[in-house]
């Protein structure tokens, strides 16, 4: 699975690694990260600035939680891949894509 070429993290290591950019607005890269609890795939997503929304899933992730995280220079890149894991994976807390007939950001 493509999940070993991603970087794992807990959620304060996403924190501690990326404080950097607590203060950035335009970022010019783009972050996949996937929040498993277990082996259970909790939520796929995707963002410009991974410290923001790490701080907002609090109630995404625990302790005990491993996100799964890269960075990519095409944002049109990181929604296909979110796209494809939301499909692959289920993810408890993703409705985006997992729904029949739904709107699509892209063709499948």
């Amino acid at each position: 699975m493509i999940l070993e070429s991603l970087t794992t993290y807990s959620r304060k290591e996403v924190l501690k690694a990326f404080k950097h950019l607590r203060y950035v607005r335009d970022n010019n890269t783009y972050f996949l990260y996937l929040i498993f609890e277990g082996s259970d795939c909790m939520y796929v997503g995707e963002t410009s600035n991974i410290f923001w929304r790490m701080a907002k899933h609090r109630a995404k992730c625990t302790d005990t939680s491993l996100i799964y995280l890269q960075e990519y220079k095409s944002k049109e890149e990181v929604l296909r891949l979110e796209k494809h894991f939301i499909r692959m994976l289920k993810p408890k807390f993703n409705n985006r894509y997992c729904l029949e007939g739904q709107l699509e950001l892209f063709a499948a």
